[in-house]
């Protein structure tokens, strides 16, 4: 758990984010969320993708949803935007919950977006709390899954939906590391597919939505290279948070992807009544 927290956990974040979007000439009175999107939506596909979560979600404004994993809060932020909803982001890593509470203030949002420390193992709310909850690709970095799923169907009121957005890998064929949330096999705890359903369902939820995205993961990761010599940075992108070998890892993204080792799921999950 701590070289996961230490992998998520890069320095001075706040202010290398502020930097990025000075040196990109952005009024810093004016942030909008497409503004922050190229660092702080952090998954396969960016917010394309979160805007498909948040179509399949059906949330509505009265709603108090739980965001497990939120990173910096860029797809907790534009899921209240584009919903209306409250939201209350959680992850273990104290850096990116600062960033994401002042990221949060600087759009003026933290009405309706809050942001607590703690582990998805061991969530802080009561039994039945939420309306809704949402996770994009946690999968890959948490060992205990039924721990993770029990947890968040604990806290859903029945009735509810969850919508998990997640990597899963293959039975037979490691992957190529290093990844996005991975420098090595310490940190990566995928699950086939089939046996990621079965937990979800082991867990209590009822599965209504299974939709398989690999083929547009591919599309979005077609284009990348090995990379060649040293590479030049954006001034705001996804390196902030996870070091300057972003290339490498994209490019290990798409051998992943072409050889069948990882495959990406849409899931729609619900707490019954």
């Amino acid at each position: 758990m701590q070289h996961i927290h230490s992998y998520y956990s890069p320095n001075n974040l706040y202010n290398q984010i502020i930097e990025g979007l000075n040196k990109l000439g952005k009024d810093l009175s004016k942030i909008t969320p497409d503004d922050l999107q190229p660092v702080d939506e952090f998954h396969i596909r960016g917010d394309i993708a979160t805007k498909e979560l948040i179509e399949l979600s059906n949330f509505t404004p009265e709603m108090n949803i739980l965001d497990v994993g939120c990173g910096v809060g860029g797809s907790t932020r534009r899921l209240s935007h584009e919903t209306g909803c409250h939201v209350t982001g959680i992850d273990l890593s104290d850096e990116y919950i600062d960033t994401a509470q002042r990221l949060t203030q600087l759009l003026k949002m933290q009405d309706r977006v809050k942001f607590n420390i703690g582990s998805a193992l061991e969530l802080p709310y009561a039994d039945n709390t939420f309306d809704g909850a949402w996770s994009i690709q946690m999968n890959m970095n948490v060992e205990d899954k039924q721990g993770w799923l029990k947890e968040m169907y604990r806290v859903l009121k029945p009735g509810a939906r969850a919508v998990l957005y997640e990597v899963c890998g293959h039975e037979e064929k490691p992957i190529y590391f290093p990844v996005p949330w991975a420098q090595d096999s310490s940190m990566s705890f995928l699950a086939p597919k089939e046996l990621f359903r079965n937990t979800i369902t082991g867990a209590g939820f009822k599965v209504e939505v299974w939709n398989d995205k690999t083929v547009l993961a591919q599309n979005a990761f077609a284009r990348m290279r090995a990379p060649k010599g040293e590479s030049i940075m954006p001034e705001l992108g996804l390196h902030l948070l996870i070091g300057n070998d972003i290339k490498t890892k994209s490019y290990n993204m798409r051998r992943n992807l072409d050889d069948a080792r990882i495959s990406l799921i849409e899931i729609l999950a619900v707490k019954p009544r």
